[in-house]
């Protein structure tokens, strides 16, 4: 008798002396992506750790308009500031919980992008509370800036 359920078992992987590792910026620079139903938004910087905050804390977005050079977030823990150009659509995907990511232009990683009219962040600098513990006594560590 055939196994009904053979179609949805997995089969194991064969190992790989060495698996090659995916080119270099192969699908080139993105500024962000969306979804529905988002639950975090990853902060990819350049040079420094992802940052995922959950969109709950989420308190407000600042940004300039029309211009599209630059926002801030404003979490209960966090704040993000954000630089760059035609950021307009990734605002309007934030304020909707529906940006996945957004990511800085790593000139390591991608050229850098022909289309003038795309989203494209230049720096992300974030804030993060630290309970006080700061040399500064703000409470407050900027993270490194990029």
């Amino acid at each position: 008798m055939a196994d009904p359920l053979a179609q949805f078992r997995r089969t194991p992987a064969t190992p790989s002396a060495a698996t090659p590792s995916p080119p270099k910026g192969a699908d080139g620079y993105v500024a962000f992506a969306t979804k529905d139903k988002l639950s975090r938004l990853r902060i990819r910087r350049a040079m420094a750790p992802t940052r995922s905050p959950g969109y709950p804390y989420l308190l407000d977005v600042i940004y300039d308009g029309t211009y599209g050079t630059n926002f801030v977030l404003v979490f209960t823990f966090l704040m993000v500031l954000v630089r760059g150009k035609n950021l307009q659509t990734l605002v309007f995907a934030i304020e909707s919980g529906m940006a996945e990511y957004i990511q800085e232009f790593d000139p390591d990683k991608w050229a850098k992008p022909a289309d003038d009219s795309a989203a494209f962040i230049e720096s992300i600098e974030v804030v993060a509370q630290d309970n006080g513990s700061s040399a500064s006594g703000t409470g407050k560590t900027p993270e490194t800036v990029h």
